[in-house]
């Protein structure tokens, strides 16, 4: 690597930036951080990065694996090591803390936020199978790739075009998926979203594909505006604080069922791990094991339907036990469109 310390300030920066930041006054922290980085590179993150991409990643492949990586591990190593040394530093320098207090702040400011995804993993569905029978033909992951050279399958996939140009599911709130059997067999689907993607490749020469799908629930007056989702989007603060402090005139199930009675909106919400944090809540990256997105019921329907992200047995946060009416969105990335599929309220 021509220029390590270069790579190093960018990798403190992307990993490590809104933490360090978070800790206050801590002069010389981040470049203590970058130089324990870089001196790290060229005799253990390059060859450690080195095997596990060989491992991890098919040979024409040209994309990084989803896994915690010697990038990301060194990185994190280093903040340790340097943090670790901060009120020593503070000391030689002249300023003199309580080591407990320090210490313990210090730790709280720059650590990750772990919370928000054991709630996603608490309440995630690996890939449900139920989903509106105008998307069967997505039960088959990515159904226009074939393992085989010699044979083609269709692009876009056969079932894409009898929905993509559509605004609305014809079947109305009958639309909805039920789950037959399982922990929720009984509950009725209200949010889905599912990204099928498969890379370029060489032999035989195929572009990379995308098919987005979003089933969303959504209360309205007249029909949603073309070309929109039917979902909104929330901070992951949702699923980490109580509704009493996120809505609390919502969190009496009349005032949530007048809101949502007299109010246009999506009642699914993709709540997004980059999104623009809660007041009460320092911006920091929060971590392995964050999903990117999820969809849960925003907080104004909480109350309605008795559901509870906080709880241990928040089940799924893509189901409830009442629904009235389901909206949909699929689209084909090749072509830079996304059309919506959504159903209004009568």
């Amino acid at each position: 690597m021509k220029d390590p310390r270069r790579y190093a300030t960018h990798l403190v920066d992307h990993y490590l930036g809104a933490r360090i930041d978070a800790t206050g006054p801590a002069p010389g922290l981040r470049e203590a951080v970058i130089d324990l980085v870089a001196a790290a590179i060229p005799g253990h993150l390059e060859p450690l990065m080195r095997t596990q991409l060989d491992l991890l990643t098919h040979p024409s492949s040209n994309q990084f694996p989803d896994a915690y990586l010697a990038n990301r591990a060194t990185a994190e190593d280093a903040l340790q090591k340097a943090a670790a040394g901060l009120r020593t530093a503070l000391a030689q320098a002249g300023h003199l803390v309580n080591a407990q207090a320090f210490e313990r702040g210090t730790a709280a400011r720059l650590r990750d936020d772990s919370r928000p995804a054991l709630r996603g993993e608490l309440a995630r569905i690996p890939r449900p199978l139920t989903r509106p029978g105008a998307l069967d033909w997505s039960l088959d992951p990515a159904p226009w790739f074939s393992d085989s050279h010699q044979e083609q399958q269709p692009w876009p996939p056969l079932g894409l075009a009898s929905v993509a140009g559509l605004r609305s599911l014809p079947e109305g709130a009958q639309a909805f998926a039920r789950v037959d059997d399982g922990p929720h067999a009984g509950w009725v689907q209200i949010g889905l979203i599912e990204r099928q993607r498969t890379p370029a490749r060489r032999y035989p020469v195929q572009p990379a594909r995308q098919v987005l799908i979003i089933v969303g629930l959504e209360a309205a007056d007249d029909d949603p505006p073309p070309g929109t989702l039917p979902v909104s989007q929330a901070p992951w603060q949702l699923w980490t604080r109580p509704l009493q402090r996120l809505a609390p005139a919502l969190t009496r199930a009349e005032a949530a069922a007048e809101h949502i009675s007299t109010t246009d909106q999506a009642l699914v919400t993709l709540t997004d791990a980059s999104a623009t944090p809660m007041v009460d809540a320092p911006p920091r990256r929060n971590g392995p094991g964050l999903p990117r997105t999820s969809s849960h019921p925003p907080p104004a329907s909480w109350r309605h339907l008795d559901f509870n992200p906080q709880g241990a047995s928040a089940g799924s946060a893509s189901a409830t036990r009442q629904g009235k009416h389901s909206s949909a969105a699929c689209g084909e990335a090749t072509s830079s469109t996304t059309e919506a599929l959504n159903p209004s309220c009568p």
